[in-house]
């Protein structure tokens, strides 16, 4: 049964956070920054610098797929805001919530137990170029105006995974040369950001508060990101002609729930971030019906 060879250790990994949050109290910070300042740029940097030529070929296509997906959900944002009466900072929430899917801390993951490490190097690509819509319209759109254009992008430069992928970058389109026993260490540094990420998501969620008075734009942001994504992804990937491996990782990886990183920006700038956290907490709950079907329909079994 897919849900059970799939999703159901990541709801295991997922409450194990919770039950680590409710029983222990740990310094969640230290945690988060273990995991995005050492295990997920060590995954990443593992990743570029091994990843196959292929992935070169899918890049041109995955970041024009990245751009149109943004774009649709930023203007579909808005639409909705308009026709149900949301306000601007109640609007910004919703499309906080709908624009950025969790390709990370959920969307890594679920490619590697769907799909293997093979699948693993794709998604590692679509997660750096989420990464940078995530660093720069989240801030843009949670500020309100409150930060500047050139403000919004250079929060890209805070973000540890973007100093991955400069290194790595570096590395390969220099050849440089790196030690076995380097690589090896890295690699296995980065290994634990699977897992890591998963518990940071359960105590993430375990923090979580609902709150009355979000119940349209909730359910509104979750129904678009998991049962409306799938299909625009479908759609862009026989578009884009993207076939094969890298579509499955492509529809599978924008199908998830919705990030937690806005949340931190929602709260930050005061952009209603009760309705961000509920969708969070709806969005991944519900998601364990909707990847399902998905990973049906990619012919996971």
């Amino acid at each position: 049964m897919v849900f059970v060879k799939i999703l159901l250790p990541i709801f295991l990994i997922i409450a194990l956070g919770v039950l680590f949050e409710k029983t222990k109290g740990p310094d969640f910070k230290s945690i988060s920054d273990l995991t995005l300042y050492f295990f997920t740029p060590c995954l990443i940097f593992s990743g570029l610098i091994k990843g196959h030529e292929q992935l070169s070929s899918f890049l041109p296509r995955a970041i024009v797929f990245m751009v149109l997906m943004t774009l649709f959900f930023w203007g579909l944002s808005a639409l909705f805001g308009h026709l149900t009466g949301l306000d601007a900072r109640e609007t910004s929430a919703f499309s906080l919530a709908t624009i950025m899917m969790n390709t990370g801390n959920y969307g890594l993951p679920l490619v590697l137990f769907a799909f293997g490490k093979e699948g693993l190097a794709y998604a590692v690509i679509v997660l750096v170029l989420f990464t940078f819509p995530l660093g720069t319209l989240a801030v843009y759109i949670a500020s309100r105006g409150q930060a500047s254009i050139k403000e919004s992008l250079l929060e890209i430069f805070k973000i540890p995974l973007f100093h991955a992928i400069i290194l790595a970058s570096i590395w390969r389109g220099f050849q440089l040369p790196l030690p076995a026993i380097a690589l090896q260490a890295i690699d296995l540094v980065g290994q634990a950001a699977i897992p890591g990420l998963l518990m940071l998501l359960g105590m993430q969620l375990s923090r979580t508060r609902i709150s009355g008075g979000v119940l349209l734009p909730v359910l509104g942001s979750s129904t678009f990101r998991l049962v409306l994504s799938p299909l625009v992804a479908i759609a862009l990937c026989g578009f884009l002609n993207i076939h094969g491996l890298p579509r499955q990782v492509l529809i599978l990886q924008t199908s998830t729930p919705s990030a937690i990183i806005p949340l931190l920006y929602a709260i930050n700038y005061d952009t209603h971030p009760e309705i961000v956290a509920a969708t969070i907490f709806v969005s991944t709950l519900l998601s364990g019906v909707t990847l399902t079907g998905v990973l049906l329909y990619l012919g996971v079994g």
